[in-house]
């Protein structure tokens, strides 16, 4: 599998060159990109130009990109917006991008929620069939913070039974899971569920805790902080499962902003960084040295006075 620094699941901004170096000083294999972002870059001058340092950066690839298309849009909205998917399929695909990922509405003033389901259902096979035709699988997560469907008419996808038979019922091949560890849990997962699903189900996994105070059934989004090995939900045993299944996507970090207030960017992605590698470590999995560990081995190697 592969360790993916998500800036969006971190909530985490900056020029695509300062990301970058962010992900390989702290180990990680891949990065997710704002595929937008690139395909204007690209717009401006070429694609190689949008991509130099992307493809400047050795041992870094990309894990996906969020699909910019609202769910919960009106008809013509949403057509517009699968229509602005094909030129960003292109540039995708041009990186070899294999991922993009897409959350189901938490709750809606549309429909009811059996009409709406089936909107949904239609709406995702749409999607995945544009970016099947270049080889890129959809992720779909949902969302579980209690505050999003506050003032809404209807609630939508917001715990693990309807999430499962979203994703499920939407019979493409192109569609498996976004799993959140943070939004499994406090939408009434178990470790067991996460259990069942294989390798082929799944896109990508995120993971976060949920803030130790804080009952799951009243969370909101920003109760998530970086992930624990134990507590809510034992992120060793998934990790464990992950590896027993072969899986070999990304495995992101997450956190709200709002935990660590006051903190730099830097020092946020060092400690998801020692997070995602202790629960590796924990889970079996051989950890890497991080490039400056590697750098101080040297050093002291070589500062070591030879023998008379």
């Amino acid at each position: 599998m592969l360790k993916n620094f998500s800036p969006q699941s971190l909530r985490i901004n900056g020029r695509q060159s300062e990301l970058i170096e962010l992900a390989l000083t702290y180990g990680f294999r891949s990065m997710d990109i704002d595929m937008s972002e690139m395909l204007r870059r690209s717009q401006r001058s070429s694609i190689d130009d949008a991509a130099k340092y992307l493809r400047a950066a050795e041992n870094l690839s990309v894990g996906g990109f969020a699909v910019d298309v609202d769910l919960d849009a009106d008809d013509d909205a949403f057509t517009s917006q699968v229509g602005a998917l094909h030129p960003l399929t292109e540039v995708a695909a041009e990186l070899g991008v294999s991922r993009a990922y897409i959350h189901a509405p938490a709750a809606t003033d549309r429909l009811p929620y059996h009409e709406f389901f089936d909107t949904q259902l239609k709406r995702l096979d749409q999607i995945a069939d544009v970016l099947g035709s270049k080889n890129i699988r959809l992720g779909v997560g949902f969302h579980a913070g209690t505050e999003l469907s506050e003032g809404k008419e209807f609630a939508f996808t917001q715990n693990v039974e309807g999430f499962l038979a979203l994703v499920k019922g939407v019979g493409n091949s192109n569609v498996g899971f976004l799993i959140d560890t943070w939004d499994w849990l406090v939408g009434a997962g178990t470790l067991e569920q996460i259990s069942a699903l294989t390798a082929d189900q799944i896109v990508a996994v995120r993971m976060a805790s949920l803030a130790p105070e804080v009952e799951a059934a009243s969370a909101t989004t920003n109760d998530r902080v970086l992930p624990e090995k134990e507590g809510g939900l034992d992120h060793v045993a998934v990790m464990k499962h992950l590896v027993s299944i072969d899986f070999e996507g990304p495995v992101s970090p997450s956190a709200s902003p709002t935990q660590y207030k006051g903190q730099t960017r830097e020092s946020t992605v060092q400690k998801s960084q020692k997070a995602i590698d202790g629960i590796s470590a924990d889970a079996g999995i051989e950890v890497s040295p991080l490039p400056m560990d590697l750098i101080d081995e040297n050093a002291v190697e070589t500062s070591v006075p030879a023998e008379a």
